[in-house]
């Protein structure tokens, strides 16, 4: 029986976490969910004081609980254990600091029900059928991440009553301040919500596992019935990239440009959201939504159809830039409408909130026309295959990069799903001139020779599963790079993706290709406005109040102090971060209480189902390894029958380490014969005890501390 359970364990995947929800989530973030069996719904309360964001609130696995851990001995059921086929409870022996995390309270089922005591342990958790349910609660606030004070003492903010925010216009970032990438906005008129952007971003190195960021949207589904639009500035990830996740949870118009509207109904598709609710826009545009009147402003970026967005309010005017720089010789020849930010300047701007991006950079940010003869003549000096990387969305590179391949007489491959997505939807809507017979399939690229064929790709940033990266490393099922071969990496590396792209680089300088990259190439130039830019700006809008957003902590800063020099009131300029309300009345402007925000992470379907501590799961495992103890028992007698077994993975290697093994075994003996003879027999108590002290017999050993998972199988 006990090589059996052992086969089971290591057939499979081991779980990360020690009482992973089997079931796959795929409700979104802070979904409202049915009530499990037994379970009394609870009323929401309309306004609440909760402890500041960020503050831990999911428990080992990841899913909300009823209340603080308390001694293992009053946790377990009345039958002292689990059922034989029930998920065991295990924790980690160095994760005793979890006890002291806080979990919403929740309406228990009454005691005694289905036998049982209902302040059980997680094990019994998983009874009934209620793991999807279980599942779907966690996604309302699995990972919190605040960047204020974790001290200070804020009044969270869920859904005020009705005509409490009567003459108030509230400016709510629920991401893109103190970070970059997943921007989302709400601008709120009395009980009126617009949502300005719904983002994604990346995750970095050390959030093992997870797919992407999205923001927590916990304010906006919770007043979804005041939701009356969504606006969108343009068409990057980190702007449209969480958009499907939020139209699942809410029901109302969004509002873009033509292109973007094209990138969304991708996204929507993968998704299974319908496209009905988007409203196609463009620059110059007005849309009366409810008592605001939003307006769309011609910009440029690094993809076609950028928009600044302003609302005017009965209080005043509020102008949000979006992304943008100030291109003089664009690649589509659409200049930034100056002459309306200068007009909405003269009559008077209330707010203005800037992208703070490129805001450490003096000067300007050069012309994206810039790039263009530095690619052709890239692309002349190739002798082999010209292989370029860039952004998906950055349309005009890709238009200038296949002008040099067309002027070359080069046939153009195009590769990575989002590069073929992002040029077939620009041609359909005409954002992309591409002559007949430019671009071809990549079965037919052998019927060329090396020197006449360009390779559009993704991969710039290094990213593991791209194009570039697979080719780097001999791994595409398609391409395989030779000496003779040109490399254009035609972008720079977004903060904290440097060392991928540096190792990217090197795999293609050790298969013998040229590589063209660096900012003295001139194959590359940024989307946002450096300091003179943002000067430009601020003399054209001269708001009376100023909030630097897009950016991480120092941005907005020196954002800030730029707003200074300008002429704003140091006292007007507010900086803030994720969850600050900035609120607007007739009275002036200040910073006011905070609604929940934060990040949730997306692995796979599940969507908020990975939290801190699961991540920090990951973590110990792949720096420590982690060691599981199989061991049967009697439940009558609480006599071990078999066992105890160990089985390391990613700790040591059994083979090379027989005597370490042998002793842990031993000292496992010991530990349950002491439970035996102190009358023990309470599950939870046993596996705690074996935890701590093989915990501390492997650090006195080896000084590492794998995660150790005890596993009783009932006989």
């Amino acid at each position: 029986m006990l090589n059996k359970l052992m086969n089971k364990i290591l057939g499979g995947t081991v779980n990360t976490t020690e009482n992973q929800v089997a079931a796959q989530v795929t409700a979104e973030p802070v979904a409202h969910t049915a009530p499990a069996t037994g379970e009394q719904k609870q009323p929401r309360r309309r306004t609440t004081t909760r402890r500041p964001a960020g503050e831990g609130r999911t428990n080992h696995d990841g899913e909300n609980t009823s209340r603080p851990r308390r001694n293992a001995n009053n946790r377990t059921n009345t039958n002292g254990g689990t059922a034989a086929t029930r998920r065991t409870n295990t924790r980690r022996n160095a994760e005793s600091d979890e006890g002291t995390e806080r979990k919403p309270r929740q309406t228990r089922a009454p005691r005694g029900e289905h036998g049982e005591n209902t302040r059980n342990t997680r094990t019994n958790r998983t009874r009934n059928g209620q793991n999807q349910n279980r599942s779907e609660r966690t996604n309302r606030s699995t990972n919190r991440n605040s960047h204020h004070d974790q001290g200070e003492q804020v009044e969270l903010i869920g859904r005020t009553p009705n005509g409490a925010n009567k003459g108030k216009f509230q400016i709510i970032p629920l991401g893109g301040l103190g970070e970059i990438g997943k921007n989302m906005t709400v601008f709120q008129y009395e009980d009126e919500i617009i949502v300005l952007d719904s983002g994604l971003a990346f995750p970095s190195e050390d959030m093992l596992g997870v797919d992407i960021v999205i923001p927590d949207m916990s304010y906006i589904i919770e007043n979804k019935d005041r939701v009356k639009a969504v606006v969108i500035t343009h068409g990057h990830e980190d702007h449209i990239g969480s958009l499907a996740y939020l139209m699942k949870e809410i029901s109302c118009p969004v509002y873009a440009t033509n292109l973007v509207c094209g990138l969304i109904e991708g996204k929507f598709k993968e998704h299974k959201v319908s496209p009905k609710c988007l409203r196609t826009i463009a620059a110059g545009d007005e849309v009366q939504i409810g008592q605001v009147k939003v307006g769309f402003i011609q910009t440029n970026h690094s993809i076609p159809d950028s928009c600044a967005v302003y609302f005017d309010t009965p209080i005043g005017t509020v102008l949000h830039t979006g992304d943008f720089k100030i291109d003089q010789t664009p690649v589509d020849g659409r200049l930034m409408d100056m002459h309306k930010f200068a007009e909405l300047g003269n009559k008077g701007v209330l707010a203005l909130l800037s992208d703070s991006t490129n805001v450490e950079k003096p000067g300007t940010t050069g012309s994206e026309s810039s790039v263009g003869p530095a690619i052709k003549q890239a692309v002349g000096e190739a002798k082999g295959r010209v292989v370029l990387a860039t952004f998906a969305s950055n349309v005009s590179r890709i238009q200038q990069a296949i002008d040099a391949a067309v002027f070359y007489k080069r046939k153009v491959v195009i590769m990575g799903r989002s590069m073929v997505n992002v040029t077939e939807i620009a041609q359909e809507r005409g954002y992309l001139n591409v002559p007949p017979n430019t671009i071809i399939d990549v079965d037919v690229m052998h019927n060329y020779t090396d020197d006449q064929i360009m390779i559009l790709t993704t991969g710039s940033q290094g990213e593991p599963m791209a194009g570039l990266s697979r080719m780097a490393t001999s791994n595409h099922r398609t391409v395989e790079l030779a000496p003779n071969d040109t490399v254009i990496i035609s972008a720079t590396p977004i903060p904290g993706n440097e060392g991928a792209v540096g190792r990217t680089i090197d795999n293609l300088l050790r298969l013998g290709c040229n590589v063209v990259y660096g900012k003295d190439r001139g194959i590359h130039v940024s989307g946002h406005a450096s300091q003179e830019e943002l000067k430009t700006m601020l003399n054209l809008v001269r708001p009376e109040y100023f909030i630097p957003v897009h950016g991480e902590y120092r941005m907005l800063r020196r954002h800030g102090e730029l707003g200074v020099a300008m002429g704003v009131d140091p006292k007007k300029v507010l900086i803030g971060d994720n969850g600050q309300i900035f609120e607007f009345d007739k009275n002036g402007g200040r910073k006011g209480g905070r609604v929940q925000a934060g990040a949730i992470f997306v692995d796979g379907l599940g969507v908020g189902d990975v939290g801190n501590i699961v991540i920090r799961d990951r973590q110990q495992l792949a720096q420590e390894g982690m060691v599981i103890v199989v061991m049967a028992m009697d439940k009558a007698s609480g006599t071990i029958v078999a066992g105890p077994d160990l089985v390391s993975r990613g700790f040591v290697y059994v083979r090379d380490a027989e005597e370490l093994m042998l002793a842990a075994e031993r000292r496992v003996d010991q530990v349950l014969e002491d439970c035996e003879l102190q009358r023990i027999k309470d599950w939870t108590t046993i596996k705690q005890n074996v935890r701590d002290a093989l915990g501390k017999f492997f650090y006195d050993k080896t000084r590492r501390r794998p995660m150790i998972l005890p596993i009783i199988q009932d006989v």
